[in-house]
């Protein structure tokens, strides 16, 4: 059976892929095809050399300098183009003068890495997307095309990142493109059509995904669960923090991993699915007990969405098991006591230490909901190391959420 990995493009949130590439390495995954768009065909044609190293060179290196004269680094805040404001002068007139960035650093970054000889001897095969330009229409050259221009085949990968208007038209005998994520940012199409049976997607978007294969049963759709920021910030920090969530995001489509916004490593799943089973009892029984009358004008059946829901809309989910909406809801309440969410937590351990004080908070819990809340979150700040946000929850099913997690942990049994 073959099997093919596709990889989005995203401009410098490409590192995610090389994370996730890592993972699915540790994991014994393997492919036969490799396709992409943008940054994601390169990341491709370093997966069809097999070459992690080289990558993993590149992404570690890489600068704005190494990507335009001039360069720099195009976040979303202005804090962060003032921060640059000597560079940003050369940047501007690089750009007005050569009708875009000066990309000739990326260029030759591409030809550096780019191993003809290995990248066509191999036996993953290839396909990637750019786009006709100004006619707009969609171009998809495989690795056969691509062998006909020999040691420039290098071009073509520049024309599928050649991301306008930012970055200037590709020129490719006499026609020019540009990236082909005007079209399709993630060919997960141009996988099928070189024959895979089955597709690990790596998608770089936090906001959007591909709604015609996300849900499809022979596609393993990996995206990121925070999000990677700009498309050009080749800031170190942002570059590792990219690379190290899609290593872990992916670890937990895998099921090495638990959790959404937070990492819980774990011995075995019978804990977490146990307290699943009781979050959800605990959950419905205080929803449905919880009088949302003046909220809801009097109506008990009403457009207001449940607890269920608004935890589903965390994990980007359209329906979750008790196990998921437990770990959604954990995190909520971790978020709330101040915990860092950038480190791997051990879960048992995690759910022992929450139980401890879960079992300290059990008397308040025979409050009502709203007294029940602020009297235990009082009591953690006052009597605990850990350190609440001062914030104020208004949303009555937060709270019941936040309730039902703590009261969960105090049933739950941690041998």
């Amino acid at each position: 059976m073959k099997k093919a990995i596709c990889f989005a493009g995203g401009g410098s949130k490409g590192a995610y892929q090389l994370g996730a590439w890592k993972a699915l390495e540790e994991l014994g995954e393997s492919f036969d095809i490799a396709t992409g768009t943008s940054i994601g065909s390169i990341n491709a044609a370093f997966y069809v050399q097999q070459d992690f190293q080289k990558a993993q060179e590149m992404w570690f290196n890489v600068e704005a300098a190494a990507v335009m004269v001039n360069g720099i680094n195009l976040e979303k805040s202005f804090q962060s183009v003032y921060h640059q404001r000597e560079q940003l002068v050369p940047f501007l007139k690089t750009y007005i003068h050569s009708k875009g960035a000066d990309v000739s650093p990326f260029h030759n970054n591409i030809q550096k890495y780019f191993d003809s000889e290995v990248f066509f001897a191999s036996s993953v095969d290839f396909a990637l997307m750019t786009v006709k330009f100004p006619s707009v229409s969609p171009v998809e050259i495989t690795k056969e095309q691509m062998r006909t221009r020999g040691e420039s085949a290098w071009e073509w990968l520049a024309a599928s990142a050649a991301a306008f208007p930012v970055f200037p038209v590709m020129t490719i005998d006499e026609t020019d493109y540009i990236d082909g994520g005007y079209y399709d940012n993630l060919p997960i199409a141009s996988a099928f059509k070189l024959g895979a049976e089955s597709v690990v997607a790596i998608d770089l978007s936090y906001d959007n995904r591909d709604e015609r294969y996300y849900q499809h049963p022979s596609v393993t759709y990996i995206r990121p669960t925070k999000d990677l920021g700009a498309f050009l910030n080749f800031d170190r920090e942002a570059i590792e923090f990219s690379y190290n969530l899609g290593y872990f995001d992916t670890m937990k489509v895998y099921g090495k991993y638990l959790g959404n916004k937070y990492t819980f490593s774990f011995k075995d799943k019978s804990l977490s699915e146990a307290a699943g089973q009781e979050f959800i009892r605990l959950l419905t029984s205080m929803e449905a007990a919880f009088d949302f009358s003046s909220s809801v004008h009097f109506q008990r059946i009403n457009k207001q969405k449940g607890c269920t829901a608004i935890l589903c809309e965390s994990l980007r989910k359209e329906k979750c098991t008790p196990e998921e909406l437990f770990i959604a809801a954990l995190e909520e309440y971790l978020t709330l006591l101040g915990l860092d969410d950038s480190v791997t937590y051990d879960f048992e351990q995690l759910m022992y230490d929450l139980k401890f004080e879960a079992d300290r908070i059990y008397p308040f819990l025979e409050y009502d909901t709203d007294t029940a809340f602020t009297t235990s979150i009082k009591f953690i700040k006052e009597k605990t190391t850990l350190k609440p946000k001062s914030i104020k929850i208004e949303d009555d099913r937060m709270k019941i959420i936040i309730m039902s997690v703590i009261r969960a942990l105090q049933h739950i049994r941690i041998v």
